[in-house]
């Protein structure tokens, strides 16, 4: 357990203003605090809050869904966690459990009324008149896969986490002058006059010898080689495997049904549609309407102008407190009598009723079964690991210890780093695994790496025994894109020739214009660019751009292009007018200030982190986001 260190938002603070000295800092991340903490359902632990698979899984599901709205297309938690989704997920748990902890030791409260405050302000509830909807609330958390509870629930922690935020950094003063030199300098205007020379000028040319092509590849072929290869031997104790040979009792796979059984039963679930109304009288004849008789959507329609709000199916725990007792109350399908909740008073009606369903051993006999074998696997996996361990450091070869522990050794005859064969097709088994190409990275001949934990709960350990340095590639296998290089890098000197020439005479005193006779068809005049461009024009040519604004007016420079060279003169510099920009500066002012504020609130989280203590069980995440199996619920 993690001890609470005093004076922790006193430490804050004074960090919030020694941070105004500073104009940025280094972002904090959790990636240094990873842990494998064995196979449970805890995800991680802050102090001491868990964050637990479920919690990660309903994240991560709003996020993945979030995403494949914008993709157009679904993504699966695999996809998520390549795409660094997983790792957002945790990051934003692991945070929200730092600003619990810390909000509950100041004893920080959010009463009804400052939640209904904050519903009133977000736009995703209002219609076309700026007014609070109740149908849109609805149907917003209805599409982002939320429950009103979950929704308030996390609302609330998030007025308390602004109200941290905003004491450690509302004062946080930005100097005007500093506003106006960073406008001034973000504004300034660069006017250019340039000629281009096009690379296609040099179409015509003709195809190299040879003999000159000979000499272009003994010059450029360091950047032709073909890959490092290494053969590699290697052990791995493989969870998945060693489960298919492990044989269990009847008591262990009863106590794996005994520690899965709430998770593989179902909760009493209800099919709910209710009415939101704003006061109790209404809701009193919104209730006595449906009991005399009438329709449900009819009376939602006559006294909310739309239908009742489907809330779908929902557990218990899905609810707000207040709902949940009146709707749960119900013994058969019906409605409820008014209930007041901190959004209004609701009526509502329970269409079906699901009730709880106990799993049955035999039904989820199969799936407890791998699970079960998955986990002994994984403990016996522990202790072949530490013996495997102990052998290599007494002395032992890799042989040697595979040998006396009963394990195999497999091999990879040519390896490159990036886990594929030499004809680049990917390998199969470890090789595809980013932690086994990232170890056989760092070690050299003859070398054995240290045994290496994987996500899964696996280990492996390799040697390499010999290695095909990379080489260049021989030249008839390249011969065509060599060709082609050496085309592009003939016009591209060509081009900088001419280009050169007539920088050369521009800075002798001939005007630009009359450098060349095509110079009244190709100059450009007048053309405005600003610092954080990457273009001359219609040009790509970002590291111009660079020397343009390091250049004095006059300055007659060349420089290359995507489609040519160019040869540009700095006709003028134009520096923003701050006394009729006060808009922007103070936009550049607040720009500033939120920077301000998001360096030192990464300050204050790590600080949190390191007070209260963070764990993340990667085992866990992973068995979430690749599982070993599906329940048949």
């Amino acid at each position: 357990m993690a001890h609470k260190k005093p004076g922790l938002f006193k430490r804050i603070v004074v960090i919030a203003l020694f941070s105004l000295l500073i104009l940025s800092f280094a972002a904090w991340g959790i990636q240094d605090i990873f842990l494998n903490l064995g196979s449970n359902q805890v995800v991680a632990k802050v102090g001491e809050i868990e964050v637990t698979q479920t919690d990660f899984s309903n994240s991560l599901s709003r996020e993945t869904s979030a995403i494949s709205q914008q993709l157009g297309r679904s993504i699966d938690f695999q996809e998520a966690q390549q795409l660094g989704l997983t790792n957002r997920v945790i990051s934003r748990l692991v945070s929200q459990a730092l600003f619990t902890l810390q909000s509950n030791e100041m004893g920080m409260t959010v009463s009804e009324a400052q939640l209904k405050q904050e519903i009133l302000k977000i736009p995703a509830f209002k219609n076309e008149l700026g007014d609070f909807d109740a149908n849109r609330f609805q149907n917003t958390l209805y599409q982002v896969g939320i429950s009103e509870s979950t929704f308030l629930t996390d609302l609330a922690k998030d007025i308390e986490r602004q109200q941290i935020n905003d004491a450690i950094t509302k004062a946080i003063p930005v100097p005007q002058k500093l506003a106006e030199q960073l406008y001034s300098y973000t504004s300034e205007k660069r006017l250019v006059d340039y000629i281009e020379i096009p690379y296609s000028r040099f179409d015509g040319m003709s195809a190299p010898s040879d003999a000159e092509l000979g000499t272009y590849y003994e010059d450029e072929k360091q950047n032709y080689l073909a890959p490092e290869f290494k053969a590699v031997s290697y052990l791995h104790l493989d969870p998945k495997e060693v489960a298919k040979t492990v044989t269990l009792t009847e008591e262990q796979i009863e106590e794996e049904f005994l520690a899965q059984k709430e998770n593989l039963s179902l909760p009493d679930r209800r099919n709910l549609v209710q009415i939101l109304l704003t006061d109790e009288a209404q809701a009193k004849e919104a209730q006595d309407k449906i009991l005399g008789g009438a329709d449900f959507n009819a009376v939602a329609k006559e006294l909310t102008g739309s239908e009742g709000i489907d809330l779908g199916v929902m557990e218990k725990a899905d609810l707000l407190p207040e709902l949940a007792e009146g709707v749960f109350a119900l013994e058969t399908t019906g409605i409820t009598a008014p209930i007041q909740s901190p959004l209004g008073w609701h009526v509502i009606s329970v269409l079906e009723i699901s009730p709880a369903r106990e799993a049955v051993f035999e039904d989820v006999r199969e799936q407890v079964t791998k699970d079960a074998a998955l986990r002994v696997a994984t403990d016996e996996l522990i202790s072949l690991a530490n013996q495997l361990d102990d052998e290599i450091a007494s002395g032992a070869n890799l042989d040697e210890a595979a040998t006396k522990l009963g394990q195999v050794i497999s091999n990879y005859e040519s390896i490159d780093a990036e886990g594929r064969d030499r004809d680049g097709f990917p390998l199969i088994g470890l090789a595809e695994n980013n932690k086994f190409q990232e170890i056989l990275g760092q070690t050299g001949t003859d070398d054995d790496s240290l045994l290496t934990e994987l996500d899964d709960g696996g280990y492996f350990i390799l040697k390499v025994n010999s290695i095909t340095p990379a080489t260049p590639r021989p030249l008839q296998e390249i011969k065509s894109e060599l060709t082609q290089a050496w085309f592009e890098s003939r016009r591209n000197k060509e081009a900088k020739a001419i280009a050169e020439k007539l920088a050369d005479e521009s800075r002798n005193g001939t005007a630009l214009q009359a450098v060349t006779d095509e110079a009244a068809e190709l100059i450009q005049f007048g053309v405005e660019i600003n610092r954080f461009s990457s273009n001359v024009g219609e040009a790509l040519a970002p590291a111009l751009v660079r020397d343009i604004y390091k250049a004095k007016k006059g300055d007659v420079l060349t420089g290359q292009a995507d489609d040519g060279y160019l040869i540009v003169t700095l006709s003028g510099i134009e520096q923003p007018d701050l006394s009729n920009q006060s808009e922007q500066v103070d936009a550049m002012k607040n720009s500033v200030e939120g920077s301000y504020k998001s360096d030192i609130f990464a300050q204050y989280l790590s600080a949190l982190r390191e007070d209260f203590g963070v764990e993340i069980n990667q085992s866990s995440i992973e068995q979430v986001i690749n599982p070993y199996g599906t329940s048949p619920y």
